[in-house]
């Protein structure tokens, strides 16, 4: 026996419905899972990959940022080293932190790059009130770094060598 044609029409229409929230839900659900990868994603070299450490360290201390740029294998410990990093420089960086690099370098056929890194803090005098900025002498780090697989493949920070910063860049 045929369906009324209101049952017909109430279907269809809440067919409609449907279709329609799934494409108005589904595209941005999409849109931001594929973002998520991508922020999570690494570099596509070696060196990108070392600089994006420098600045997310020094320059953002995002966590997020830093996470990004860390190799999965003991991810925790790479982390806290990081955030080690971050942390000595937090009472010079009131203004921010500017990271000049130079002289990239691959070091060996291992993953391993180096360039001259200097920080350079802004703040301001309290005697004065006049806003400086200090930097350090440019020092070699060296950055270890992999390519990793999958999901959150790409380049990719397993280690650093970097001289103390006490010293070096700061006056600790």
């Amino acid at each position: 026996m045929p369906e009324p044609v209101s049952a017909w029409r109430r279907r269809a229409a809440t067919a409609a419905v449907v279709a329609a929230v799934i494409s108005c839900v589904g595209f941005p659900v999409r849109q931001a899972a594929i973002r998520a990868f991508d922020e999570m994603r690494g570099e596509p070299t070696s060196t990108a990959a070392a600089e994006a450490y420098l600045r997310a360290v020094f320059e953002s201390g995002d966590s997020s940022a830093i996470s990004r740029c860390l190799c999965s294998e003991d991810l925790d410990a790479r982390f806290r080293e990081a955030r080690e990093l971050r942390r000595q420089i937090e009472p010079y960086a009131v203004f921010g932190v500017r990271v000049e690099s130079s002289g990239w370098r691959t070091v060996g056929s291992d993953g391993t790059v180096a360039a001259m890194v200097d920080l350079h803090f802004t703040r301001i005098d309290p005697t004065t009130g006049a806003v400086t900025t200090t930097s350090g002498t440019a020092h070699e780090w060296r950055f270890h770094t992999r390519e990793e697989r999958g999901l959150r493949g790409g380049w990719k920070v397993c280690r650093i060598d970097a001289p103390p910063l006490c010293d070096t860049y700061l006056r600790c």
